[in-house]
């Protein structure tokens, strides 16, 4: 009998030369699952601001315009990369109204990480208020107005 068939048949032999295969597969297979870098979205902003508001743009990708204390309607499939998001809007309305014209960036950080996002979330609501900043929501369907939105809302109907 060959040296080699009497290792082969060594039970501690084969059982190192396992245990050696499943140290080398199991990293190479960890490395296949991709840590996710982005989500798409439908995604709507919704303003509480007195304001015509045009040219909105989030991480480059042009929303649209709305009216005074108004919506975007959806904007289908949107990349939304995880980290830092940018936003900005221009503020628009008839001739002598404040700040017309102006390009306003969101203040604060604008931060979107993928322990934020409920699990069945479809939506991505992005709410501009009068301060120039902004709250993210997640929902499954159309995103609905905050509640600080609300607030907003009623006291300028009083």
């Amino acid at each position: 009998m060959s040296i080699w068939k009497q290792e082969a048949r060594t039970p501690g032999r084969r059982l190192a030369l396992g245990l050696i295969a499943c140290g080398l597969i199991l990293p190479l297979a960890a490395c296949g699952q991709a840590v996710r870098k982005e989500i798409w979205l439908n995604v709507e902003v919704i303003s509480y601001i007195d304001h015509v508001i045009t040219n909105i743009s989030f991480n480059g990708t042009p929303l649209g315009v709305m009216n005074r204390y108004g919506a975007t309607g959806t904007i289908a499939g949107v990349q939304i990369p995880f980290g830092v998001q940018a936003l900005h809007w221009e503020l628009d309305g008839p001739r002598g109204t404040p700040r017309i014209g102006e390009v306003v960036t969101a203040k604060g950080p604008l931060v979107i990480s993928p322990e934020q996002i409920p699990p069945g979330t479809r939506y991505l609501g992005i709410h501009l208020y009068p301060d120039d900043t902004v709250e993210f929501t997640f929902a499954e369907g159309i995103p609905e107005l905050t509640a600080r939105g609300q607030k907003i809302l009623a006291d300028r109907k009083k």
